[in-house]
């Protein structure tokens, strides 16, 4: 037996060194790299083999076999997952292996902007390619996975307005439209939990839906961050004196385009959210504030003022009396 041994040791060697070899020499794809970048899907219940068979057709590998036996030898034959996967051409076996078993799949860049409606961001995702534009607006209609967006007014258009946070998403593919707004909906409430946004308005005596809705008003106002707490300024005192607020983005708002000047005419239009004819907040949200928004409603600049307009750079000339805001917009525009 011992003189067995050897020999023993040395075909073991020899099989090892055998699988090592075709394992590199026919795992290595290399000469496949022609600059392709392919989209495979595997499906729910394809196996190793299915697996390797696609990607022989779609010349990603050269030989299936090969394939299956380095995930065999790997110990992730049975782990690869189902999904929509980007493979470049030229990846060796082993690689494509490893983005399979790791789930690694296919995603889309999308960007809400600070201050997008729901309508906006439904129209981006439409424009994309991402989504149905309608089946978003239905399924923010009445999204409320969290008590602090619940509300019982009637005339609230999408309950989840305003909670949907501007940030770049990667969505795979194949998620649905209720999916990506619950994305966006789950990271503002991560991001607001991570600034204690809640402690804060407890601590002011705010209904978060409340700060929300008035950032958002801010958001849209501000085209320089450093003037969002001066503007949530007047607001908030506007309404401790219970003067309407008169904010141009809440007839934005209902008009649903951006309007290069309001008329007197818009300012009548009989709607809850015209906040021209309506004391108090509207009924909600008008878009979705940035944290900045939020935070300056929460940390208000404290003064006199009542009133602001913007000149012709985007900032605002704030005063105390209607009669001096009459005359920063003459100063602005010429007599009128």
């Amino acid at each position: 037996m011992r003189k067995l041994l050897p020999f023993i040791l040395s075909a073991v060697l020899v099989v090892f060194v055998a699988a090592y070899w075709v394992l590199n020499y026919t795992g290595n794809n290399a000469d496949l790299a022609d600059g392709r970048t392919c989209v495979i899907t595997v499906e729910n219940g394809m196996t190793a083999a299915d697996i390797a068979n696609m990607l022989h057709k779609e010349k990603l590998i050269k030989r299936p076999e090969s394939f299956r036996l380095e995930a065999r030898f790997m110990g992730l034959e049975g782990k690869l997952q189902a999904g929509k996967y980007e493979i470049e051409a030229g990846k060796s076996n082993s690689e494509i292996i490893d983005i399979l078993a790791r789930g690694q799949v296919k995603t889309i860049s999308f960007t809400v902007p600070e201050g997008y409606t729901v309508n906006k961001i439904a129209a981006k995702l439409a424009a994309e390619g991402l989504g149905d534009a309608e089946k978003f607006k239905e399924a923010a209609r009445n999204y409320t996975p969290y008590k602090y967006m619940e509300t019982n007014n009637p005339d609230v258009i999408y309950k989840a307005e305003g909670f949907i946070y501007p940030s770049t998403y990667l969505f795979t593919d194949g998620m649905t439209e209720k999916d990506m707004l619950a994305t966006m909906v789950k990271e503002f409430n991560t991001q607001i939990n991570h600034e204690k946004i809640g402690d804060a308005a407890e601590k002011a005596d705010m209904q978060l839906r409340d700060i929300v809705t008035i950032a958002s008003m801010v958001e849209l106002e501000a085209v320089f961050k450093e003037e969002q707490p001066r503007i949530a300024g007047v607001f908030l005192r506007r309404l401790q004196i219970y003067m309407p607020i008169q904010s141009d983005t809440t007839i934005q708002y209902i008009l649903g385009a951006q309007k290069e000047e309001i008329t007197f005419a818009d300012t009548e239009i009989q709607n809850p959210y015209n906040t021209y004819v309506n004391a108090g907040l509207p009924p909600g949200p008008i878009g979705s504030p940035s944290l900045d928004a939020i935070k300056a409603v929460l940390n208000p600049e404290q003064t006199d003022y009542l009133y602001f307009v913007a000149d012709k750079d985007g900032h605002h000339r704030f005063t105390r009396t209607y009669d001096e805001h009459l005359q920063e917009i003459e100063n602005i525009h010429g007599p009128q």
